[in-house]
């Protein structure tokens, strides 16, 4: 996986390049409306350029090892890099998340890309000692890192080692299916939402957190001088490494905006599809229910 992205520096353009294609590929095909049943790198989509298409070819289990590197060299640092990058706003971000989720004492909830378990707690706290929650990933370090988190204090959050495109779990079990900015980093976006779907229980709520980009204009150039310039030179310092914090505004710009995530929601199979922007639409809350 180092060897074909260069992980630790990702000092061939060439291999950069590859990783933007991997997101601009899924925005062209939403772009032009042609959402299919199956995955997303499955989508026929005539704008697509042979380099978009050769990139398509790289494989899907190629994709899922270059994120799970990502976030590997990121694991140690990234909860006081995400505090401090995002001004502290993360943290409300969340707390937002949880209020939009209606959860209950006593309710069942699935935690997906729960990285470090930042969300995966809070929520523990909302469904109180009845309720359950389960938090899956597919990057051991981060996991590793919320296991030290809940220690015995909860006892109702149980961490399982995840794609969250292939759940292990029966059908309609959780009564609420949460993301936190991990939906963007899931290659084959489509395939993720179908198996939360799927393991929802019938009037189930799924609710997305997710960067986005800012809604006013004159907004934009300082947004994109600090995501762009600012994060990923103080994020090599921390991390010794440029891909995490390069990654991280390519991700941001050449992913669904919330008209595109919200078409593709309902593609999938949810309704009662509503956004929230928060923060001049640089973080957005996504809802939507298995009927």
């Amino acid at each position: 996986m180092k060897d074909l992205w260069s992980i630790k520096g990702l000092s061939k353009a060439t291999d950069w390049r590859n990783m933007k294609l991997l997101h601009s590929e899924k925005r062209t095909c939403s772009s032009a409306g042609s959402f299919a049943s199956g995955s997303l790198s499955d989508l026929s989509c005539s704008s697509l350029s042979s380099s978009a298409s050769s990139s398509a070819a790289m494989g899907q289990a190629k994709r899922d090892s270059f994120i799970m590197g990502i976030f590997s060299t990121a694991a140690p640092v990234i909860d006081p890099l995400t505090t401090v990058f995002s001004l502290g706003l993360c943290h409300m971000w969340r707390r937002s998340l949880v209020s939009a989720s209606d959860l209950r004492e006593g309710d069942s909830v699935l935690d997906a890309c729960t990285g470090t378990g930042e969300l995966a707690l809070l929520l523990a706290e909302k469904v109180g000692h009845n309720g359950r929650v389960t938090g899956i990933d597919f990057c051991e370090e981060m996991l590793a890192i919320a296991r030290r988190k809940i220690g015995p204090k909860f006892a109702n959050v149980s961490l399982v080692a995840a794609n969250a495109k292939d759940l292990d779990f029966a059908d309609d079990i959780f009564d609420a299916a949460t993301v936190s900015f991990g939906i963007r980093n899931i290659p084959d976006t489509a395939a993720a939402l179908k198996e939360i779907r799927r393991v929802l229980k019938p009037g189930g709520s799924f609710v997305c957190l997710e960067l986005t980009q800012p809604l006013k204009a004159w907004f934009v150039p300082l947004y994109k001088w600090y995501v762009f310039k600012v994060i990923p030179f103080v994020g090599k310092i921390f991390t010794k490494s440029a891909a995490p914090y390069s990654y991280l505004p390519v991700s941001i710009e050449t992913y669904y905006n919330p008209g595109q995530f919200m078409r593709l929601m309902v593609q999938c199979g949810f309704s009662d599809v509503s956004v929230h922007s928060l923060s001049l639409g640089i973080a957005t809350i996504y809802r939507g229910k298995k009927q």
